[in-house]
């Protein structure tokens, strides 16, 4: 079986003799194991939790788990700057509106003609 070191996040490296996907097996890398992109996103996400953090005091910190990566934008961030194009009206015929009948109606006029 080969040893896959890309199974963990950026800035994390396998735990020796913990199979992939299994709780633990992955742990944060020592800062001087990182590279300059692992260290910048850790700084960035810190100061986006500890931002977190000062908005809502005495929340759990796993109530945080909902937050983006730190320079991604979300998807309503999305629409906000998404600018809004036209929208072309389709031509339609006017059609004289169809009465609607009732079941009942239906049923009758259907026993007329029978007789």
């Amino acid at each position: 079986m080969a040893k896959d070191d890309n199974r963990c996040w950026p800035g994390y490296e396998p735990v020796p003799g913990k199979s992939e996907h299994e709780q633990g097996s992955c742990r944060p890398k020592a800062e001087s194991k990182m590279s300059g992109g692992e260290k910048s996103f850790r700084a960035k996400r810190k100061k986006q939790l500890d931002s977190w953090n000062a908005e809502h005091p005495g929340s759990p910190k796993k109530a945080a788990q909902h937050l983006h990566a730190p320079g991604q934008k979300t998807k309503t961030e999305d629409k906000k700057t998404a600018t809004k194009k036209p929208t072309k009206k389709k031509a339609t015929a006017k059609r004289p509106a169809a009465k609607k009948q009732t079941a009942r109606k239906r049923t009758a006029a259907r026993g007329k003609k029978a007789a």
